[in-house]
């Protein structure tokens, strides 16, 4: 691969380096009737749907914050590849949910202890986390555990709304 780089001119090392992959340039040829030639249209670029990476059944057991086992090799000086994997930082946590008024126990990752601070708290991250709405939305048959506490906090606002509802009315 480094010899094939290396024969190739400056002008399509660039060319092959940043051409995006969504883009098509290959032109599209429109035939309008059978006796005239064929006219080309300028190339259109084609939209790409963005592919859910699927998710480990451990990483719906927790709150992992999109972190996943990652492979690849280790590569010595000798150069001979050897594979293995990156697990990522999980710690068992007790984290408190204020709309719930409980502790829950959690595994969660150290880079999720560090979104849950960022956004304010637990109940934040579970309510606005793509990664926690990420599950529900690909139809995945069990839901994670983030998804069921989230989902017990979503009844209680609205269990509390209503209340509230109510109260004004009487």
């Amino acid at each position: 691969m480094l010899q094939r780089l290396s024969s190739l001119t400056t002008c399509q090392k660039a060319a092959t380096t940043f051409l995006p992959s969504s883009l098509s340039l290959r032109p599209i040829l429109t035939v309008q009737s059978p006796h005239s030639l064929p006219t080309i249209q300028s190339p259109q670029p084609q939209p790409t749907t963005t592919q859910i990476r699927p998710r480990s059944s451990r990483s719906t057991r927790g709150l992992f914050d999109g972190r996943d086992v990652r492979f690849g090799n280790n590569v010595p000086f000798s150069l001979k590849k050897t594979r293995r994997k990156w697990s990522p930082n999980v710690q068992h946590k007790v984290l408190y949910s204020e709309v719930l008024d409980e502790l829950i126990k959690f595994k969660v990752t150290t880079g999720a202890l560090r979104s849950i601070d960022k956004m304010g708290g637990l109940d934040n991250y579970l309510l606005n986390s793509k990664h926690v709405k990420e599950l529900k939305t690909k139809g995945v048959g069990k839901e994670g555990q983030g998804q069921q506490v989230r989902n017990r906090i979503v009844q209680k606002l609205k269990h509390q709304e209503r209340l509230k509802r109510e109260a004004v009315e009487r």
